[in-house]
C-alpha cells in the first residue's frame, strides 16, 4: 500500500507530469526538424492551456491569497504577535525583497516570509501518520501586490485536508487549519 505522502505527491504531480510530457514531446519534435524552429501546433497549445488551467485550479486549492486589512509592517507585526499569543513558534523573518534586489530585480516589491504554524503541528501529523504524511510548510508570506495592496499568502491547510484520504490525518489537518484560520481572520479583509 502506498504511503500518504506518495498518494498526495501522485495527485499533485499528475498535472506536472502532463506538462513535462508536452515539453518533452515539443523538444523531440524540434530535434527531428533542425532546419526550422519548432512551433507548437494549435492542438498542442490547447493541451498546454488545459494543463495550465488545471495547475492554477490545484494552486487555488492549495494556497490562500487574500488582501490584508492592515499596512505592510502592521500585517507582519499582527501575524507575529497573534502567533506568539497562541503559543506558536515564530522563526526569523526573511526579507525577500532585499534578496531579490541583490539578485538583480531592482523593481522588487516588498515581500517578507514568516515561519510559523500552530505549535506541534508537524509533530502531530508525523505521529498520526506514522511518519508517512509530508510536513506542512509552516510559512506565511506578506507581500505588496502590483496594485499597491498588501497581501498574505499561505498554504490552505483546511482545503488540503479535504484531499487527504486517511480520515484521522484529514481530521487533524482540519483542526490545524481552523487554528490558522483563527489567526488570519483577524488580519484579512
Amino acid at each position: 500500500m502506498k504511503s500518504l505522502a506518495a498518494r498526495l505527491t501522485a495527485r499533485l504531480t499528475t498535472l506536472h507530469l502532463a506538462a513535462f510530457s508536452l515539453a518533452v514531446f515539443s523538444l523531440t519534435a524540434s530535434a527531428q526538424q533542425p532546419t526550422a524552429a519548432a512551433q507548437p501546433t494549435p492542438e498542442q497549445i490547447k493541451q498546454m492551456q488545459a494543463v495550465m488551467q488545471r495547475q492554477m485550479q490545484v494552486m487555488a486549492v492549495m494556497f490562500d491569497v487574500k488582501p490584508s486589512k492592515l499596512g505592510y509592517a502592521e500585517t507582519i507585526s499582527a501575524i507575529k504577535a497573534g502567533a506568539t499569543k497562541r503559543g506558536w513558534p515564530v522563526g526569523e523573518t526573511q526579507d525577500m525583497q532585499a534578496k531579490m534586489q541583490q539578485s538583480g530585480m531592482k523593481e522588487a516589491k516588498r515581500m517578507t516570509v514568516i515561519p510559523t504554524c500552530p505549535a506541534q503541528a508537524n509533530e502531530k501529523i508525523a505521529k498520526t501518520s506514522a511518519g508517512k504524511a509530508p510536513a506542512l510548510p509552516c510559512r506565511v508570506t506578506v507581500f505588496e501586490g502590483k496594485d499597491g495592496k498588501i497581501y498574505l499568502v499561505r498554504m490552505n491547510t483546511s482545503n488540503m485536508a479535504k484531499l487527504v484520504p486517511e480520515a484521522n490525518i484529514a481530521k487533524l489537518m482540519t483542526e490545524i487549519g481552523a487554528e490558522e484560520d483563527g489567526l488570519y481572520r483577524e488580519i484579512l479583509q
